[in-house]
C-alpha cells in the first residue's frame, strides 16, 4: 500500500525550521477518512514509507521528524526501531496516561529519544504525561488563551526547575495575530499556516541587490531578450556571476572545458532555463531575513507543477506553471500584497493573474499543492480529480520535487 507523506515545518523564534511533522492517510482505496482501517496497520505502513523508501534526508533535510505514534505502537516499542536523533515521540491527544503508557514513556526517553503531546489537552489526568514530556503542543484554535495562560502558570509554579527544560510548541497558528500571541506567551516553537499566507502590512523597501535582480528578471523575462544585456548586468554582480559559472561548470552539463565567459553561460542555459535561473536567484535575495524554508516550499511548488503540466494537457504551459509556483509566496517574502509585488517585475499575465485573482486553472492547480503540503490530502486529491490526476500522479510528483529541490541545495 502506498501511504502519502507531506510535511509540515516546524519554527523557532528566529524563523528557521526546527522539524517537520510528517502527515500522512491511511489508503488509496477512499478519499475520505475510513474509520473501519486498522490505523495501527495503515501507521506502521506510512513510517515505513517516510522513514525507509522516501528517506528522511529527501523529506526533513536533516532536521528532526515529528511523527504521530497509536497507543499499540507505543506500548510495542516501534519507535525503538526508528533514530532518536531525528524522530520525535508525538503521543496522541486521546492516548490516556496509564501505567502501561507511562512505562513506555520512560523506556523512550532512556533510550535518548524526545517525546511531544500533541494537541495537549488541558486536563489534571493528562499532567501524569509532563514528567516525560520534552515538548508540549497546544492547539490555538480549540484551546482558549485563558487556559493556556493558567497552564503555563501552572508549569511554572508546580514543575520548578523542570519546567525550564519544557518546550512549548504553538499549533495550528493561522496568522500574524496569533503569532504575536504565542511569543508573548513564551512558546519556543510555532506550527500552522501563518507563513504562506498572505499577510498585508505596509510595503518594505527592497535592498538595492535585490532591485538589480528584479532588473536581471524584468530583461530575462521577455520573449526576445539580448544575451548581451542580460550578461553586462550578471557581470555586475560578483555572487550572480559566481554562481552562474559554477551551475554550467557543475557535473550537470560535464563540459570537458571551464566555461568562464557570462554570455556564454547564458547560452548555455537558454532562454527558459534562465528564467527559472533567474526566478531562484532573485527569490533567494529579495528578503534575506525570510526563513529559507519559504524558498524551498516556492522551489517544490514550482517543480510540482511543471512535472503535472503535461498530464493535464498543459506541456506548453509548463514554463508558466513553473514561475507561478515559484513566485506563490513572494507576498509572504515581501511582507507585501502580491499585486504590489508582481508589478515589479516583467512577468507573464498567465503567471501573474492566477496569482493576484485567484481564479482560473492555473490557480486551482495552485491549490493542489497548497493543499498536499498542509497535509488536506483528500481535499488535494478532490482537487486533482478536476484535472484527471490520481492520488499516484501527486505522490511520485511531490517526492520528486522534495528531490530535485534538495539538490540544488537550498
Amino acid at each position: 500500500m502506498e501511504s502519502f507523506v507531506a510535511r509540515q515545518p516546524i519554527f523557532d523564534k528566529k524563523n528557521e525550521v526546527y522539524a517537520y511533522e510528517l502527515l500522512y492517510r491511511k489508503d488509496r482505496a477512499k478519499n475520505a477518512y475510513d474509520e473501519s482501517i486498522d490505523a495501527d496497520q495503515a501507521s506502521t505502513r506510512t513510517i515505513i514509507n517516510s522513514f525507509v523508501e522516501i528517506g528522511l534526508d529527501k523529506l526533513t533535510n536533516g532536521r528532526k521528524a515529528f511523527v504521530n505514534f497509536t497507543e499499540k505502537l507505543l506500548l510495542d516499542n516501534i519507535p525503538a526501531l526508528l533514530p532518536p536523533q531525528y524522530l520525535v515521540v508525538e503521543i496522541l491527544e486521546n492516548i490516556k496516561p496509564t501505567p502501561e503508557v507511562l512505562q513506555a514513556c520512560g523506556v523512550l526517553k532512556r533510550a535518548g529519544f524526545k517525546i511531544a503531546l500533541d494537541d495537549f489537552i488541558i486536563c489534571d489526568e493528562n499532567f501524569a504525561f509532563l514528567d516525560y514530556a520534552d515538548i508540549i503542543k497546544v492547539d490555538f484554535i480549540t484551546t482558549p488563551l485563558e487556559e493556556i495562560v493558567d497552564f503555563i502558570k501552572y508549569l511554572r509554579a508546580s514543575r520548578g526547575h523542570r519546567s525550564l527544560s519544557l518546550r512549548l510548541l504553538a499549533e495550528k497558528i493561522e496568522n500574524d495575530e496569533m503569532y504575536d500571541i504565542a511569543v508573548r506567551m513564551g512558546f519556543h516553537y510555532f506550527q500552522g499556516y501563518f507563513f504562506s499566507k498572505p499577510v498585508i502590512v505596509e510595503g518594505r523597501s527592497i535592498n538595492p541587490m535585490a532591485i538589480n535582480r528584479l532588473r536581471i528578471m524584468q530583461i530575462s523575462m521577455r520573449p526576445d531578450f539580448e544575451f548581451q544585456e542580460l550578461a553586462d548586468i550578471i557581470r555586475q554582480d560578483v555572487a550572480l556571476s559566481f554562481r552562474l559559472l559554477k551551475l554550467v561548470n557543475s557535473a550537470y552539463f560535464a563540459f570537458s572545458v571551464a566555461v568562464s565567459n557570462i554570455q556564454q553561460a547564458l547560452v548555455i542555459l537558454g532562454s527558459i532555463e534562465i528564467k527559472k535561473w533567474v526566478a531562484l536567484m532573485c527569490l533567494m535575495e529579495v528578503n534575506p531575513d525570510k526563513t529559507v524554508e519559504i524558498t524551498r516550499m516556492s522551489l517544490v511548488r514550482a517543480r510540482f507543477l511543471e512535472l503535472l503540466a503535461p498530464k493535464v494537457g498543459k506541456a506548453g504551459q509548463s514554463e508558466n506553471l513553473y514561475l507561478m509556483g515559484m513566485f506563490s509566496l513572494m507576498d509572504v517574502m515581501m511582507e507585501s500584497p502580491m499585486g504590489e509585488v508582481l508589478a515589479q517585475m516583467n512577468l507573464n499575465e498567465a503567471v501573474t493573474q492566477p496569482l493576484v485573482e485567484r481564479t482560473g486553472d492555473f490557480y486551482e492547480m495552485l491549490r493542489i499543492i497548497e493543499r498536499y503540503e498542509r497535509g488536506e490530502f483528500d481535499a488535494a486529491v478532490e482537487q486533482a480529480n478536476i484535472f484527471g490526476l490520481d492520488e499516484e500522479d501527486l505522490m511520485h510528483a511531490y517526492v520528486d520535487a522534495l528531490q530535485w529541490s534538495s539538490l540544488l541545495g537550498i
